[in-house]
């Protein structure tokens, strides 16, 4: 067990008897990440500041369940997937697209290095599906395993190698159409 996978063990394992600095060691511990997560997703900066506070209010409540099964990062990651895809259902019932693989290309990762965190690559990944985009924050903004991503969405790990796949290729094409 890692090192960031032992402390957040830790922490969790506080939480569950309702330790308040346990607590707020583990939101500062991963809210920037989980609240970068949730603004990429819905692209409203107050819905995400609203689902963090969901978010860090169900691990306070629901740490006692929590099983070991995954990393608690990963937990703590679908949680707020839930509460986000809910938002985004609430905000978009009728045209809501359902979500239902590390870059080996040097051309695109170092186009993608390049412009991490500038507003280029932001457009670049605005214009992917919603599947594509979170596949892409996963891996790269977060940088969760594979396996991990399995089970968070739910889908078997060669499924994620195949969306990570197909999703570097149209952010690809993206930021050539953007270079271009």
């Amino acid at each position: 067990m890692d090192r960031d996978r032992q402390k957040e063990s830790q922490l969790l394992a506080k939480v569950a008897k309702k330790d308040a600095k346990a607590f707020e060691a583990l939101y500062k511990l991963l809210s920037q990440s989980i609240f970068n997560y949730l603004f990429r997703l819905l692209h409203n900066r107050e819905s995400a500041e609203d689902i963090l506070v969901e978010v860090f209010s169900v691990v306070w409540k629901s740490a006692i369940n929590f099983k070991g099964k995954s990393r608690v990062k990963t937990w703590i990651f679908g949680i707020a997937r839930n509460l986000a895809f809910n938002e985004m259902r609430k905000r978009q019932p009728a045209s809501y697209d359902f979500i239902d693989n590390t870059l080996k290309d040097t051309e695109s990762n170092k186009a993608i290095k390049r412009f991490e965190n500038s507003e280029y690559v932001q457009k670049a990944l605005l214009s992917l599906t919603s599947k594509h985009r979170e596949i892409l924050d996963l891996v790269f903004f977060h940088e969760i395993k594979y396996a991990q991503i399995a089970d968070l969405l739910s889908i078997p790990v060669n499924t994620v190698k195949t969306r990570v796949y197909n999703a570097k290729a149209a952010l690809k094409t993206e930021i050539i159409k953007m270079e271009g």
